[in-house]
């Protein structure tokens, strides 16, 4: 059974107030309704996003994507349901953080690059250029909305976000809070992961921020747990790169 963190929910709400709220139920209604008797688009719709692709890497170990189809060994009844809000799929972290960029950086999704250029001395010896992997994973118009649901978790009173709103910086992201699953295949009791992923500063991306907490002691929340450490790495790296705060 799909439940919110809320006790008993939180009734009758929009779209994008269940995004800002982390709203599990709103979310498995959703696709559950829209897509029921035709799965496989919605399915179809995540690989047009590259998310049952691995990112090509040039170094050994990426972990392939866990992305399940109709007929996949696995797939269920619920598994639309529980894949709207991020269960029975798997992404590593760098290939998450590397979807959120495509999101900051209006659609276009990149290979990430570990090195930008080889010098000797103050000569260029090889210089590598960005690899475009999916020129626009959605339309101009639905990252826009996007990207304002990501800076409404932050901004809104209500977002599970809230706690890094700022004056002085601007910020967009999503908290993450994922239950872990134990040896036998079930849900482990107490054992999450905690997250947040977002982008500085929200309205001119320069940077794109992971934070992952693997069983978090006390609180679970990636609101709370997480958010924390973002906000500080996010101001300490724009602070480097010399951008000023908001004013």
């Amino acid at each position: 059974m799909v439940r919110d963190s809320r006790l008993g929910g939180y009734g009758k709400i929009s779209v994008a107030k269940a995004f800002e709220v982390s709203s599990n139920t709103a979310f498995a209604k959703i696709i559950h309704e829209n897509y029921k008797d035709r799965p496989e688009d919605f399915v179809n719709r995540l690989q047009r996003m590259n998310l049952h692709q691995e990112l090509g890497m040039p170094i050994k170990g990426e972990g392939k994507p866990v992305l399940r189809s109709p007929g996949d060994k696995g797939w269920s009844g619920i598994s639309l349901a529980w894949m709207s809000h991020g269960y029975e799929v798997s992404l590593t972290p760098l290939q998450t953080l590397a979807f959120y960029n495509a999101i900051a950086n209006d659609g276009e999704l990149l290979r990430p690059r570990l090195i930008e250029e080889v010098r000797e001395w103050n000569r260029t010896v090889q210089r590598f250029d960005k690899e475009v992997l999916n020129p626009a994973i959605c339309s101009p118009e639905t990252v826009r909305k996007v990207q304002q649901l990501l800076r409404n978790v932050v901004t809104e009173d209500h977002g599970t976000g809230h706690r890094l709103h700022s004056p002085y910086l601007s910020l967009a992201g999503k908290t993450g809070t994922a239950q872990k699953i134990d040896d036998s295949g079930k849900y482990a009791c107490g054992k999450y992961v905690s997250s947040f992923l977002g982008f500085a500063p929200a309205d001119e991306p320069r940077v794109v921020i992971l934070v992952v907490v693997d069983e978090p002691k006390d609180e679970h929340y990636g609101g709370i747990v997480a958010a924390p450490a973002f906000k500080k790495i996010a101001h300490e790296t724009l602070n480097y790169l010399n951008i000023p705060p908001v004013l």
